[in-house]
């Protein structure tokens, strides 16, 4: 990760990105899919990621905004739901993850969850396994990328405008009053055509958790990132610089994950 610049640097920087709008078309990228699961090709190129001081809701742990210069990748159109990870436990005879049984939690197209860090990784290499072609978890510089959907300096993937303005949920969030998880693409998708990168289930990240983004090295049993809030969370986690953690073993019913496909370089 780059060292961050003065702030003041950055302010111009994300003005120079609002007055042109979106860098990407919106929903231009290609589209893949394997295994029953859409992926979004996220382009290549500097992003800008983090939070201001300034900005509504913002946490102490949040990086102030930073300029990361990331490889394109695929990144799964939605929270990986539970037909999808069925497929994976009747493959392999993974064991079933917590609440696979709750009727509350456990519809096909509702985004699995009681997974652990451990389980969403054997599932990516899974999917590497079955399509030749290497998957994995997002890290936090890609997931956050994502989630702009191209609206850099934005507080949600939508905009800055709250979750629920003018009596338009935009999320599944606390608010909402459901206590639990939505059909994956109950909501608009982003920029990006992604679904779901604000609310419905937190979703597992690569990276072990610090308080400022950071290279490791890292001790295996670290807590690992989870981002974009759930049905459980304030509107302030839905932010696309919200961070939570949790330990890799840990498990509850409002944590997924979705998965980014690696785009092949060539020879």
């Amino acid at each position: 990760m780059k060292t961050v610049r003065p702030l003041q640097v950055f302010a111009g920087l994300l003005l120079v990105f609002q007055l042109m709008g979106p860098p990407f078309p919106a929903h231009s990228q290609e589209t893949l899919e394997y295994q029953g699961i859409k992926f979004r090709l996220i382009p290549g190129g500097p992003y800008v990621i983090g939070s201001p001081p300034q900005e509504p809701g913002r946490y102490v742990d949040e990086p102030q905004p930073q300029r990361v210069v990331l490889e394109p990748f695929y990144i799964a159109a939605t929270e990986i739901t539970n037909a999808q990870y069925a497929r994976f436990l009747k493959a392999t005879g993974h064991p079933p993850p917590l609440y696979w049984e709750d009727k509350n939690l456990n519809g096909p197209t509702q985004p699995v969850v009681g997974v652990t860090w451990h389980d969403a990784t054997a599932f990516a290499r899974w999917l590497t396994q079955v399509t030749g072609r290497p998957h994995r978890l997002p890290t936090e510089a890609q997931w956050e990328a994502a989630a702009r959907g191209g609206l850099s300096g934005r507080s949600y993937p939508w905009g800055d405008e709250p979750p629920d303005v003018g009596g338009v949920m935009r999320a599944n969030y606390r608010a909402g009053g459901r206590s639990l998880t939505m059909p994956v693409g109950s909501y608009p998708p982003n920029g990006f055509g992604l679904y779901d990168m604000a609310g419905n289930a937190a979703e597992w990240c690569l990276d072990p958790y610090t308080p400022q983004r950071s290279r490791g090295p890292f001790k295996p049993g670290a807590a690992r990132l989870l981002k974009g809030g759930s049905w459980f969370s304030l509107a302030r986690d839905l932010r696309a610089a919200a961070r939570q953690s949790a330990p890799p073993e840990y498990t509850d019913g409002y944590i997924g994950f979705r998965v980014v496909r690696l785009v092949a370089r060539p020879d």
